[in-house]
């Protein structure tokens, strides 16, 4: 059985993978500040996209999405606006998704397109 890290880190793959057929383009992955980690950055057309990845093997504890509660929420909205700041982006227009992936599954992936907002 994979570890943890291993199978988030396939998660984020399979997510990156799904994102470039969508015509995604990536910006940044793994993107770390102070504040927090932003798992995948990328432009859906002109929006700048945070996206939180949550792999797992299975529904038995839930589903994936729910983890991604109101405190992981306020980090990775935080550790955005520190990355907006940084590279000085005040006219974008920003979204934060969630992708859930289950790679055991029959359709693995799960994108929810404004899954929270500031």
């Amino acid at each position: 059985m994979k570890t943890n890290i291993a199978t988030g880190k396939f998660g984020e793959q399979l997510a990156i993978e799904y994102l470039y057929t969508k015509g995604y383009t990536i910006v940044e992955k793994n993107y770390r500040n102070k504040i927090g980690e932003v798992d995948i950055i990328a432009y859906d057309e002109s929006i700048l996209t945070f996206i939180e990845v949550k792999t797992r093997n299975s529904y038995e504890y839930g589903y994936a999405y729910e983890s991604v509660d109101a405190r992981k929420q306020k980090k990775i909205i935080n550790a955005s606006l520190m990355y907006l700041q940084k590279f000085n982006l005040h006219d974008v227009q920003v979204r934060f998704d969630v992708i859930e992936v289950y790679p055991l599954e029959k359709e693995p992936i799960n994108h929810f397109e404004n899954a929270f907002s500031l």
